[in-house]
């Protein structure tokens, strides 16, 4: 069993148990309450909050109560945008995880309201378990206009616009927003609340960089190297609603190739840390390759 396998079949549960116990207990409607747990412990792989406790492992940080709250506040954001971007108005999805979508569920307005109720939720957990203004500012702006929300934007605005299939600088822009600044956040405010010095907080800034990249990449290929029974999730839909992304700028042979270039690269920057664990989260990326 590899450091990272050991790590996450450790805290998983973790996460898991905080997150539904918690939703349970500190939500008075129990109905909204439902509707939001539905989502959030529809499974998944706690990419999100299991990167952030990696990294404070890497630091030597011990993990307890406060530290698991801050997690799953960060799984919390992530579920809300799902919800969102499932949406009939954005990519109008009918299956996440292997189970109906929030809205295919349960209704368009439920699942908004759902969303609505997530984001504030995930940046008071934070808030709550870490004490750090901090860590308010890196998560807001990590999901803000300036970061995932605006990655949508643009994902959206640049659908069946065939003057952007080409533009690079477009492309990785908006897809570094969408996803890679949220996976950013997750490291780098790990970083901070267990006050690393100031060249290992670029070592793992500089590490979950390109980690967000390389994550954009990995799930354009799982749209056509995967089934939807394999994904959990409609798959082949991305080029049939004409979005722009690595796949139509580069192919999938070449975007293979930037992938495992940018592995190795991610390597590279874990370098001089105790980073067993962090590294392990690459080999996600093996199964598109």
């Amino acid at each position: 069993m590899t450091a990272f396998t050991y790590f996450k079949d450790e805290w998983t549960p973790v996460i898991d148990d905080y997150l539904a116990k918690h939703l349970a207990s500190e939500v008075e409607d129990q109905k909204i309450s439902q509707i939001m747990a539905y989502s959030v412990m529809a499974g998944g792989k706690r990419l999100r909050p299991l990167l952030f406790l990696a990294t404070l492992n890497t630091l030597g940080k011990k993990i307890e109560e406060p530290e698991v709250r801050i997690a799953c506040g960060i799984e919390l954001i992530h579920t809300y945008s799902l919800i969102h971007d499932d949406l009939p108005a954005m990519d109008n999805d009918d299956y996440r995880r292997g189970k109906l979508t929030s809205h295919k569920k349960w209704g368009e307005a439920e699942a908004i309201l759902a969303g609505d109720a997530l984001l504030p939720m995930g940046i008071q957990w934070i808030a709550e378990g870490s004490k750090s203004a901090k860590l308010v500012d890196l998560i807001t702006k990590a999901v803000g206009p300036n970061g995932m929300v605006g990655g949508q934007y643009l994902d959206i605005d640049s659908t069946n616009n065939a003057s952007v299939a080409g533009d690079a600088k477009f492309i990785n822009k908006m897809e570094w927003l969408k996803t890679g600044c949220l996976i950013q956040a997750s490291v780098e405010m790990a970083a901070v609340y267990a006050g690393a010095s100031d060249i290992k907080q670029v070592k793992l800034v500089d590490f979950a960089k390109i980690f967000g990249r390389s994550y954009q990449i990995y799930d354009d290929l799982v749209d056509v190297v995967e089934t939807s029974a394999e994904a959990g999730k409609a798959t082949h839909k991305d080029q049939a609603k004409g979005k722009n992304n690595t796949l139509t700028l580069l192919g999938i042979d070449q975007s293979r190739k930037e992938l495992t270039d940018l592995i190795k690269q991610a390597q590279d920057d874990l370098h001089g840390l105790k980073g067993e664990v962090l590294a392990g989260f690459l080999d996600l990326y093996q199964k598109v390759l």
